[in-house]
């Protein structure tokens, strides 16, 4: 078996340059899932990846690999100390896969579309697309000044979630263009009304504005309603990741009966 160990091995240098350059995941359109875990779901999925590196021996890969080579897929064994260069993780599984852009289409008639609007998090943004996808979301909106979806820290936050929800980057007047038909929610702290009290039955947008400066100027200069959480008195405020699950399955409550 060939072993990898240079650092100039063009396979090697594209996963570092995926893992650290937003601009060139964009510009290949492919992005680096690392860990046992997400590989093997986003192959479950149905998605194949360019080549899969990994570390031989007894590492938590180990079974995985197997699999992935018999399903015809490109296995490369590197050495250990260029696993850890080409990994964003302390503790590395000794596996990572560069995989396609997910590409997911939004319904024709969605029932719910959230927007994440200026996070800056990339772990908040991970666990919202988690979220989505579990409560099967029609579609995840981001805003201008949101952090990269194909960030290292939101794809393991996400487990697997970018390839089971569409992820879509829009501008405001993007977004008012495509579902003008939809009512649409900014959740706000001061909001007229509570968020058990909104008709979620209806095709909706809700809005979770950035934890700093909650939605933008952009998001409210259109018809809106502000949608509140309850909190005890002396709250500041909700983490986004939270706010919007609470919105979301709430708003499932509605329509799942």
């Amino acid at each position: 078996m060939s072993i990898i160990s240079s650092p100039q091995n063009e396979r090697v240098k594209l996963v570092r340059l995926l893992l650290r350059q937003s601009k060139t995941r964009r510009q290949t359109q492919r992005l680096v899932l690392e860990g046992v875990r997400l590989v093997r779901d986003a192959v479950l999925a149905g998605v194949k990846p360019d080549f899969v590196c990994y570390t031989p021996g007894d590492t938590p890969a180990a079974d995985l690999i197997p699999q992935l080579s018999e399903a015809g897929i490109t296995c490369l064994a590197v050495a250990g100390e260029l696993m850890r260069d080409m990994t964003d993780t302390e503790t590395p599984q000794g596996v990572v896969g560069v995989f396609p852009w997910p590409d997911l289409p939004v319904p024709a008639q969605p029932d719910l579309i959230v927007v994440a609007d200026g996070w800056r998090d990339p772990g908040n943004l991970g666990t919202l697309l988690r979220t989505a996808a579990a409560a099967g979301v029609s579609g995840v909106v981001l805003t201008p000044g949101t952090v990269d979806p194909t960030n290292p820290k939101t794809l393991r936050a996400g487990m697997g979630a970018h390839f089971r929800v569409p992820v879509l980057s829009l501008s405001w007047s993007e977004i008012h263009e495509r579902f003008a038909r939809m009512p649409l929610y900014l959740a706000d702290a001061a909001g007229e009304i509570a968020y058990d009290a909104v008709n979620w039955r209806q095709p909706s947008i809700v809005v979770i504005g950035g934890e700093a400066h909650g939605p933008q100027d952009a998001a409210r200069d259109l018809p809106h309603t502000l949608v509140r959480i309850p909190m005890v008195s002396g709250a500041e405020s909700l983490n986004a990741a939270v706010a919007a699950s609470l919105l979301i399955y709430e708003a499932r409550r509605h329509t799942w009966g």
